[in-house]
């Protein structure tokens, strides 16, 4: 209770997912140790028998040894091979004691189970993942409930005390506000400044609510539950008034900062209308700038500009070919070009190749697409299948 009421930090246990068949194992062994991300990004794999792994190879043959014993005699087995779950703790807490803390949990909690864990530091708060095989060493397979997930935090807080680090583990109804039982993906959506689908739904929830002048009975829930909560923290405290202990006293005014900042009750249905509201105004201001931009002249599209000058180029050719020839022109178009002193023979030779190139090319390039044609139709002709009941080729 002390620590509650000193606002202590509260320790994170969830599970994330559940992998099932080996290469699922494998990949989720990949994904926590940045396995292919470079030397310098990929982590440390510890496991359960005291070795630490960074070759994809020894990835490979664990959770291989998974799957097989999970499976068991059972080929057709379905269910999950292993499951992860993440263990963190706010900014500012120590990785490495934050580690040794996890490794320990693991060690105690899931003794007679295989598991490996991996240290994450890449976002502000330092996490673990861990990862446990379903089946223990007796064939025993878990299910963890509210319960063990509870019992699980409450384990991991004492090795984060153990080690120096302040840590809590409470309900979240024991510290006055809404229990918030959501999936990681609608966190994770949150983060990237999105709404998740369940935040919609309960804002429309609480939309239905208000146009029908109805109270939300949600509210009703949290006013009893955090009345009772309040209840609890007033009989401590004046139990602990009439101790003469100098450190009861203290614990005392500790109590009543704490129950005076408790937050009002607030159903999730309002808090996730209030977080839509709030990231909609955050993307209407920060598409603002957009507006003008959408004002301004687009740039040119290449490909247009490609097929524009092609087309010209075609009337050009086009136009070159059907115009009668200048009348006195002497000689052909390019002689004027051709450097001084060169001879007779070699002028009238260059002449006489330009004149067939030109005559020549357009009849040249029209029997090209004409043998591209009927090489075409041949193709198609080929690949027709025959006919339903008629005679095969």
């Amino acid at each position: 209770m002390e620590r509650t009421a000193r606002r202590a930090p509260e320790v994170v246990v969830r599970i994330t997912g559940r992998q099932h068949g080996g290469g699922h194992v494998l990949a989720n062994f990949s994904y926590i140790s940045r396995l292919g991300h470079g030397a310098d990004k990929e982590l440390a794999l510890y496991t359960s028998d005291g070795d630490v792994i960074r070759d994809g190879r020894d990835m490979q043959i664990l959770s291989q040894d998974w799957h097989e014993w999970e499976m068991g005699d059972d080929a057709r087995r379905k269910g999950a091979t292993s499951l992860s779950m993440i263990l963190s703790m706010p900014t500012g807490t120590d990785p490495e004691r934050l580690r040794e803390a996890a490794l320990d949990f693991a060690r105690e909690e899931f003794a007679n189970r295989s598991w490996v864990a991996s240290l994450h530091v890449d976002r502000d708060h330092p996490h673990v993942h861990l990862t446990v095989a379903r089946r223990d060493h007796d064939g025993r397979r878990f299910h963890p409930n509210r319960d063990d997930l509870f019992r699980y935090r409450q384990r991991f807080a004492t090795k984060l005390r153990d080690r120096g680090i302040e840590a809590n583990a409470t309900p979240a109804k024991a510290r006055g506000i809404d229990p918030k039982h959501e999936p990681i993906a609608a966190h994770k959506v949150r983060e990237k400044g999105g709404v998740p689908r369940i935040d919609k739904t309960r804002a429309d929830r609480a939309a239905r609510y208000g146009e029908a002048g109805l109270p939300d009975p949600v509210e009703k829930i949290l006013a009893r539950q955090h009345a009772t909560v309040r209840d609890a923290y007033e009989r401590s405290i004046a139990e602990l008034s009439a101790s003469p202990s100098l450190v009861d006293q203290a614990i005392v005014n500790s109590l009543e900062r704490f129950v005076t900042s408790m937050p009002a009750p607030e159903p999730n249905s309002v808090r996730a209308a209030r977080t839509t509201r709030e990231t909609r105004d955050g993307a209407d201001r920060g598409s603002a700038p957009e507006h003008g931009a959408r004002n301004a002249p687009k740039e040119p599209d290449p490909l247009g500009a490609a097929l524009a000058r092609s087309r010209a180029m075609r009337e050009q050719l086009d136009a070159k070919r059907v115009a009668p020839e200048a009348p006195g022109r002497s000689q052909p178009e390019g002689e004027g070009d051709r450097p001084a002193g060169m001879s007779d023979r070699l002028r009238s030779l260059m002449d006489e190749a330009a004149k067939q190139s030109s005559e020549a090319g357009p009849n040249k390039a029209d029997d090209i697409l004409r043998k591209t044609q009927e090489r075409d139709r041949a193709q198609r002709d080929r690949d027709r299948p025959p006919d339903k009941g008629g005679p095969r080729r």
